[in-house]
């Protein structure tokens, strides 16, 4: 019997793979300022014009070599192509940390909670006082004091006078650092004072930040005596994790389920299927209709913070719709890699963030093994056999339904577990079996409390107000049993495990080897002559063996 992975082609991933490399080249080896970037950028333009003419030309030949030579050109573009977009990524800090006086265009704030003493986000210098020019067009990481600056705001510029050193690699903040490095970072700006402002936000952002302030209001409606569950409803809808407490947030990291506190793929997945039924329902067309809820998601990202995992989500589900609305060949893992190859171009350096690496992941497994892996447990489902269907009663119907249902789940859980776990020892340092089981309950739960909380934003935004208090203590209602659940379920024995790898550069080598075995595993139709599904198994296995180390 054919293999249900058969249709699943991706051409684009002969020129994303090249251009990750080219990326990675980029990274690792800067090229020297007396070669310049002219030299590679009109190499890789040679060779791309030559490939194309081979291409054009009959012969096996000639198709290798168009195969080759664009593969060469677009591994040669994203080696130019990082070090144009992220001219300082290969600067290095050598001078003392010193007193400076910079102008700052905001990019981006953290969210804080509200006792925190300072503001904290990500930035670029325009303006450098004394001699510190070349400090000019830097991106850095800054830290404000509260109670003696002005409130920073993404888009705007601000007058700041603060200590500029270089990001350390070691101490208790070295993961935070590391993940600054990957976007481009190298410098921070800490113990500052935000004197003035200098140019105010755009219409836009102010449009969104008020558009928030009056969410969160609607979602705090009727749970003034729930701040548990409040804090938490209000991560889940709008990314707020900074009101989330310690424990709260170790409790989701050990299970393996906080990725429901960043607004991703399961959050805009969510709304846009409920906004899908919803222009259904009142009958508008098709196009117009998933045009309106891409526009409707798009803004529910700008407002949240236009965080970088949420506008990846929203660029797989835009290129999913576009494949399914628009007839467009094609299939869910062509969709993913044409995302993934815009996102890259768009912005480079999120290939070394773990975001990209582990959404990225996950999604590709979900798509290549976990698809397939349902249908064959599917098939081996067969409840009742010796009874005609015809004389099932409505139990026997229910048992057959949720049986399908939870092996669909279950398989999708397991396929993303053998995807994330050596990203979560690398990045995270845990190793957490019990995310396998975890995830099947929590992201369910958290579902019906993200749709819970979309229709209170609709009641309260369209005059229903009265209507969000009770939308808002169902929700509350489905929050504490997930807080219960997570809190109870971390105590249990074997649920996580505090590990890292020997050697750092085994997190990112480990993670490429899985996403290998993943493509050979679909390459090969998962057929019993290559081991089945078992092989990632069995890779994640020898990593574990021998190159983790268990606390």
């Amino acid at each position: 019997m054919p293999s249900p992975a058969t249709h699943l082609r991706a051409p684009l991933l002969w020129l994303l793979l090249p251009l990750m490399a080219g990326l990675t080249a980029a990274k690792l080896w800067p090229v020297p300022p007396e070669i310049g970037l002219l030299r590679p950028a009109l190499f890789g333009a040679v060779v791309g014009c030559a490939s194309i003419w081979f291409g054009l030309r009959p012969g096996v030949f000639a198709a290798l070599t168009w195969g080759v030579g664009q593969s060469l050109a677009a591994a040669l573009a994203g080696y130019v192509l990082l070090q144009v977009s992220a001219p300082h990524l290969a600067d290095r800090e050598e001078r003392p940390p010193r007193e400076i006086s910079v102008t700052l265009d905001v990019r981006q704030v953290f969210s804080a909670a509200p006792q925190a003493r300072n503001y904290t986000g990500l930035g670029v210098i325009i303006a450098a006082g004394g001699n510190e020019q070349s400090l000019t067009g830097q991106p850095v990481y800054f830290s404000a004091i509260r109670k003696i600056s002005v409130p920073p705001e993404r888009s705007g510029r601000y007058l700041m006078r603060g200590i500029v050193e270089a990001l350390p690699h070691d101490g208790p903040s070295a993961g935070f650092n590391d993940y600054l490095e990957h976007l481009g970072i190298n410098r921070k700006l800490t113990r500052g004072q935000i004197t003035r402002e200098v140019a105010a936000p755009g219409w836009f952002r102010r449009f969104c930040t008020r558009t928030k302030q009056r969410l969160q209001a609607i979602l705090h409606r009727g749970l003034e005596r729930y701040p548990v569950e409040d804090s938490l409803y209000v991560a889940m809808l709008l990314g707020e994790k900074a009101v989330l407490s310690a424990e709260q947030q170790n409790a989701f990291m050990r299970s393996g389920t906080y990725h429901i506190f960043s607004i991703s793929g399961l959050h805009v997945g969510v709304i846009g299927a409920a906004l899908y039924g919803l222009f259904r329902l009142l009958r508008v067309p098709r196009r117009p209709g998933v045009a309106l809820n891409l526009l409707v998601l798009w803004f529910y990202v700008q407002v949240t913070g236009g965080s970088s995992p949420a506008l990846r989500s929203l660029l797989m589900i835009a290129f999913l719709f576009g494949m399914q609305e628009f007839r467009l060949p094609g299939n869910g893992l062509a969709a993913l890699i044409a995302a993934a190859l815009v996102t890259l171009l768009l912005d480079p350096l999120q290939l070394f963030g773990t975001g990209f690496q582990m959404s990225y992941s996950v999604v590709v497994a979900l798509v290549v093994m976990g698809v397939p892996l349902a249908r064959s447990w599917l098939l081996a489902w067969r409840p009742f056999a010796l009874l005609p269907k015809s004389d099932w009663r409505w139990y026997h119907h229910k048992i057959d339904r949720g049986g399908r249902k939870l092996l669909a789940a279950a398989a999708g859980s397991w396929a993303a577990f053998l995807a994330s776990a050596a990203s979560g020892i690398g990045y995270f340092q845990l190793f957490s079996p019990g995310s396998l089981v975890a995830n099947l309950i929590i992201i369910p739960v958290s579902s019906v409390a993200i749709m819970s909380g979309l229709v209170s934003l609709l009641c309260g935004l369209t005059g229903l107000s009265a209507l969000s208090v009770p939308c808002n203590l169902f929700a509350a209602l489905t929050i504490r049993l997930m807080d219960w659940l997570v809190q109870r379920g971390t105590a249990l024995p074997a649920m996580y495990f505090t590990a890292h790898f020997t050697q750092p550069w085994l997190a990112p080598a480990c993670l490429v080897a899985m996403t290998a075995v993943l493509f050979a595993g679909v390459a090969g139709h998962w057929s019993r002559r290559y081991g089945g599904y078992w092989p990632p198994a069995v890779l994640l296995a020898l990593i574990l063996i021998f190159a983790v180390k268990f606390s």
